[in-house]
């Protein structure tokens, strides 16, 4: 893999993964290195129910196990990267070509060059 960041991903439904995201010739790969919300933790105490939402609904781009969440985005899928900010927080946010959306928070710190690696 060619770049990593360490940064935050944002499931659909809440919570907060964080871990390392890393842009590669052929692929973009969030590999969590823990939980960083209690929502999620209060999910996972529930058992699978809280697995399956921490995936944010996208079965096809992410990988769960007991031990490891990642998520695999082929760069051929990947529709468009851009910068999103809410408030003082910045975000990038990558859909997918079948409608898929993945926000990754990056706090207050720029995310310009993740972006350019992604759309590079």
């Amino acid at each position: 893999m060619g770049n990593t960041w360490t940064i935050n991903y944002l499931p659909e439904d809440g919570g907060r993964l964080t871990g390392k995201l890393s842009v590669g010739a052929d692929e973009v790969r969030f590999d969590a290195l823990y939980d960083s919300s209690n929502k999620e933790v209060i999910k996972g105490i529930l058992g699978s129910v809280g697995a399956f939402a921490a995936t944010g609904g996208h079965a096809v781009y992410v990988h769960n196990t007991d031990t490891d969440f990642e998520i695999v985005l082929p760069r051929a899928e990947i529709a468009s990267a851009e910068q999103v900010k809410k408030g003082m927080m910045k975000r990038a946010v990558i859909t997918m070509t079948d409608g898929s959306v993945f926000v990754f928070d990056y706090g207050m710190l720029s995310p310009k060059k993740l972006i350019a690696a992604i759309n590079g």
